[in-house]
């Protein structure tokens, strides 16, 4: 009797196992589709237009940054290397840029120079003070200047002209 319902216990257990695969499959889903979207045709949108600039325009913030990297570029030189592409200043973004009271820019912006002492490399910044026009730029200041804090570069960008 008990190899009987071994016997039966492992029919049974065969069958059951083996039945799962006689049942019919569940119904398939269908693949989902993308369903065509209406494509909407872009606007073309303008090309932007710059205002007309002649000599009489005055400077604004990216030319006096432009102007102050092209002024102090020769400072970064040393007596063995001239190498421009070894002098890099931070950019437009990174460098402080502040219309002073008299109209004027303040330029501040730090440099990497590759020309001489490598120890010496990043203690270096351009500073300049520059307005004017297009045609007739004003160039108060510019040079080459140990980094300064944030503090000092505040303190400098309002600082009186020294006069003549």
């Amino acid at each position: 009797m008990k190899a009987v319902s071994v016997a039966v216990a492992s029919v049974t257990l065969a069958f059951a196992l083996t039945g799962c695969g006689l049942l019919p499959p569940a119904p398939l889903k269908p693949p989902v589709t993308a369903t065509p979207t209406e494509t909407s045709t872009p606007t073309p949108t303008p090309e932007p237009t710059l205002a007309a600039r002649t000599a009489s325009t005055p400077l604004d913030e990216w030319d006096a940054y432009l102007a102050c990297t092209n002024l102090t570029l020769p400072f970064f030189f040393s007596e063995t290397s001239a190498d421009p592409a070894a002098v890099v200043y931070d950019s437009f973004g990174d460098s402080f840029v502040h219309l002073r009271p008299d109209g004027l820019y303040f330029v501040y912006s730090e440099v990497e120079n590759g020309n001489g002492d490598p120890g010496l490399a990043s203690y270096a910044a351009a500073n300049c003070i520059i307005g004017g026009t297009l045609g007739v730029p004003r160039y108060e200041l510019y040079g080459a200047t140990a980094r300064l804090s944030p503090g000092e570069i505040s303190d400098a960008a309002d600082a009186p002209l020294a006069t003549e």
